[in-house]
């Protein structure tokens, strides 16, 4: 299979780390606004007037760390600096060339060969070249503590990863696996004559970073502060000089700059249309694609939770647009019952699976209370259900205080359940506490969102294959309600098998299918993601009439499919 280069312009978009941080600063009350400074460190170079602003990073303790490996390294250093082979590009649903222009599977699908752009240079100006591809892979193994796209590939599917010539790089596959494109093209790379010399690249701080990105000059930086200006050997044509990142202490002060003006992208205010476009609606704007789902998730380690009937019976009693106008201002669509998104999916999801699966999706208190009355689990006196091992069901749903979208969701969840007889306690924790419980499957219910994947695989491998069950008190990020079937793993095997992508659609046609049989997950609603644009000063954003790009700021990869675009307004 061959990609076609980019145009000037290029077309539109894993491993996005959504801090913490960062959600608990956008997602609150929106506060008094207050004019609010966005002031440049001192001794930079470039004034500031000429960097896009961006709301990235919250805190005042910002250490200089560029390492792309380290889950410490500052924003830009997977946003502006380490570029990877190809971006999935969440809004088009394309896989986008980058620093490679295309690929070709072997006829066995056990080998993966990828042929690079010729005109790519590291910000040092040394010639990028397949040897920097092989040996950021390499040193990935040789080092299992480096974070990537790529990590855990040697591992699970990959043999060795060679370069055959300067502008080709072979991947040789240990057993077909053919999703493993994705995170293999998606793995940002670093230069072998810079890393090579490096004695512990999982600590390595990186302060002065040699990449390939639009942005890697530190051109001055502080602890709540910093910029980064022109890679003067860009291979791409630039209209803008850098980024400003200043750090932000709490919703007061990113609710102040967003609204002023001070900020060029990102941040988020509630209810936008009312407290943001309609303060200047020519230059300020919003766009929210929806390419994750959120879910309730039910432990299936606990009681009455393991059985499809309870999960399915909780389902109908969930009122998902109240969830939907309370937590996002209306800003979704209810998830249907194959789990995935519609928008990134709609070439894959089964029609036939959405119209059947409305019978457990939809809104219906009666038929939830007929069902679990049928299925055996009677109202005790006090109206709670009993389990079938005489256990009430009682539980507890958790979340993270100051994520106010999935706190006002799980209290219409605690509320709706009650009116099948399920008692739901929330309680909210610290995000590292939550984090912990649902990794350790140490939960009766949360709530949890679907990460982005490039194809439905994923999702399926990551919510119901056994290899992704682990044992409560094992940390995983995937599959944390526990549910595994064998038949799925079968299915998973046949996908990765194949490289056609009529038999990869009706294999996921089938996953669709048992997700909405079994239910491992309850869907609750489409997840936007947040961006705000304000054009006063520059232009070319993406936005819903020229959706080339996620706005989103917490993808990895999706700010470089963006910065090529962007030009300085004309005074």
């Amino acid at each position: 299979m061959h990609i076609d280069p980019l145009p000037k312009k290029p077309l539109s978009g894993w491993f996005g780390r959504l801090h913490t941080s960062l959600r608990a600063v956008a997602l609150g009350a929106l506060a008094t606004v207050s004019a609010f400074a966005v002031t440049a460190p001192a001794l930079a170079e470039v004034p500031l007037d000429q960097l896009v602003r961006i709301v990235a990073e919250g805190g005042n303790s910002f250490t200089r760390t560029f390492n792309p490996f380290s889950p410490t390294a500052r924003w830009v250093s997977t946003r502006t600096m380490y570029e990877p082979l190809m971006i999935q590009n969440y809004a088009t649903g394309k896989l986008d060339p980058w620093l490679a222009t295309g690929f070709e599977w072997s006829t066995d699908a056990l080998s993966l060969t990828v042929t690079l752009r010729d005109d790519v240079k590291w910000s040092d100006g040394q010639p990028f070249s397949a040897d920097d591809v092989a040996f950021t892979f390499n040193l990935m193994k040789a080092n299992p503590g480096l974070i990537g796209p790529a990590s855990g590939a040697f591992d699970q599917y990959l043999k060795s990863v060679e370069a055959v010539d300067a502008k080709t790089v072979k991947f040789t596959f240990s057993t077909t696996y053919t999703p493993g494109l994705y995170s293999l093209v998606d793995q940002f790379i670093v230069p072998q004559h810079v890393w090579m010399d490096v004695g512990d690249p999982v600590t390595f701080e990186n302060p002065d970073p040699v990449a390939t990105g639009p942005f890697t000059t530190i051109d001055a930086f502080g602890t709540d502060r910093y910029q980064v200006t022109k890679n003067p050997n860009y291979w791409q044509k630039l209209n803008i000089e850098g980024v400003f990142i200043q750090g932000f202490n709490g919703n007061d002060q990113v609710s102040a700059a967003t609204l002023s003006g001070n900020l060029d992208w990102g941040g988020l205010v509630p209810d936008p249309d009312t407290t943001f476009v309609a303060l200047d609606p020519e230059h300020f704007g919003y766009w929210w694609p929806r390419t994750s789902v959120v879910m309730l998730q039910a432990n299936n380690t606990v009681g009455a939770l393991a059985d499809p009937v309870v999960r399915k019976a909780m389902s109908l009693a969930l009122d998902r647009q109240r969830m939907i106008n309370t937590g996002v201002w209306g800003k979704s669509v209810p998830a249907n019952a194959t789990g995935l998104p519609e928008g990134p999916f709609k070439d894959w999801i089964d029609p036939k699976v959405v119209d059947e699966g409305a019978s457990w999706v939809n809104i219906d208190p009666d038929a939830a209370n007929k069902m679990l009355d049928d299925a055996g689990y009677a109202k005790g006196g006090d109206g709670i259900r009993v389990g079938k091992d005489g256990a009430p069901m009682k539980y507890d749903i958790i979340v993270p205080s100051g994520w106010n979208d999935w706190v006002s969701a799980s209290q219409i969840v605690a509320e709706n359940l009650k009116d099948i007889g399920i008692d739901v306690t929330l309680r909210t924790t610290t995000a590292d506490s939550w984090t912990n419980s649902t990794f350790t499957g140490q939960f009766q219910l949360s709530l949890g969102s679907a990460q982005r994947t490039a194809t439905p695989f994923e999702f399926y491998r990551n919510n119901m294959a056994t290899t992704s069950v682990k044992p409560v008190g094992t940390a995983s990020p995937n599959n944390q309600q526990r549910y595994g079937d064998p038949k799925v793993d079968e299915l998973l095997a046949k996908f990765a098998a194949s490289t056609d992508a009529t038999e990869q659609k009706s294999v996921i046609a089938e996953l669709e299918a048992m997700f909405s049989a079994a239910a491992p997950a309850i869907p609750l609603y489409e997840q936007p993601d947040w961006g705000l644009y304000n054009t006063r000063r520059f232009t070319g954003f993406p936005t819903e009439q020229d959706q080339y790009a996620p706005l989103s700021l917490q993808m990895t990869n999706g700010p470089l499919l963006v910065w090529p675009h962007l030009e300085r307004r004309a005074e």
